[in-house]
């Protein structure tokens, strides 16, 4: 038989004969030697690491002294027709103020209500547009009205032409903006000239005709119609109201007829009108229908020069509409 071999020193072995030096071997302070230098080792290859990441760190551009500066703020996308949008605001905000002025040196009468009802109407539209915007994520203080450098109106008449100083510009801006700004818009100015016809401005039909001329002709003719229909049969106070109508609508389809020359034609009433109430159901009737066709009558691709028309012509509507129990709403012809 061979010997038997001597067992292989393992591990266990090797932590034995550390334990043994360690026990034998000098100390510090009661640490052994051995376990300081381990500690020591260990420190040394942990700044090693330290100093080489800092290299690596600093040879990116870093500095490790300084603070990072913070990661950019997203950029905010626009929202749509937002700087058209925040004009409208800022203008009908010193519409208001305006009004208000206004209203403050009126005592009561049709002038002081008519004042007083727009300047209800345009902080709704305030309200509206500016409730659009947000929803938009528009911040508020990027919507806040800015200050006039207009003289401020002091007199209906001051105000009237106040309401009634939309140009070129405007309405081309109107025309650009996306179909459902364009409708809200064009809705808003339309209450804007009413506001002014009621309180006695000529806002005549624009020149030369827009291309929605004969569109707007072909709705007035039945209203001068019916309302000759109304007149005849109303009596009294009714039949004066009727037959003051008639003479503004008689006015208003000689402007929108110019240059036509599409001849008139006949029409059938919505139903009979034999008596004075059928008479006033028959007046509020076709003006509802007619101050709601205003998005029609422009078209789904109006121009600068159509929208104009159009609004125009829905303001001279509204304003005669008053008396016969249609009231004034911040967005005639919309759903708003």
């Amino acid at each position: 038989m061979s010997a038997p071999h001597p067992p292989a020193l393992g591990d266990d072995h090797e932590q034995e004969q550390e334990q043994e030096q360690d026990h034998t071997a000098p100390s510090v302070d009661g640490v052994p030697r051995r376990s300081l230098l381990r500690l020591a080792t260990r420190g040394v290859v942990a700044a090693g690491l330290a100093v080489s990441v800092a290299g690596s760190l600093s040879g990116c551009g870093l500095r490790l002294d300084l603070p990072q500066p913070a990661p950019p703020a997203p950029t905010r996308r626009p929202a749509p027709d937002e700087a058209l949008l925040v004009s409208v605001i800022t203008d009908l905000s010193q519409i208001v103020t305006a009004e208000k002025a206004v209203a403050a040196g009126l005592s009561r009468g049709p002038t002081a209500t008519t004042v007083s009802t727009l300047l209800r109407l345009h902080r709704e539209q305030v309200t509206v547009l500016t409730g659009r915007l947000t929803n938009d994520g528009v911040p508020t203080r990027l919507i806040t009205p800015s200050s006039s450098s207009r003289p401020a109106p002091r007199s209906a008449g001051q105000l009237a032409a106040r309401l009634d100083s939309l140009g070129d510009a405007d309405w081309a801006a109107l025309a650009g903006a996306t179909p459902s700004t364009r409708e809200l818009l064009a809705s808003a100015y339309s209450l804007r000239l009413c506001g002014a016809a009621l309180l006695g401005r000529a806002v005549a039909a624009p020149t030369p005709p827009s291309p929605v001329r004969e569109a707007l002709l072909a709705r007035t003719r039945p209203l001068v119609y019916a309302f000759e229909v109304v007149a005849a049969q109303s009596a009294k106070s009714q039949r004066s109201r009727a037959v003051a109508t008639l003479s503004g609508l008689k006015n208003l389809e000689h402007e929108v007829a110019a240059d036509s020359v599409t001849a008139p034609t006949g029409w059938s009433l919505p139903f009979p009108v034999t008596t004075a109430r059928a008479a006033s159901r028959l007046a509020t009737h076709v003006m509802s229908a007619a101050v709601a066709s205003l998005v029609d009558v422009a078209g789904p691709s109006p121009t600068a020069a159509s929208l104009r028309d159009s609004a125009t012509w829905s303001a001279r509507v509204q304003s005669l509409a008053v008396d016969w129990s249609v009231p004034l709403t911040p967005f005639p012809g919309t759903d708003e």
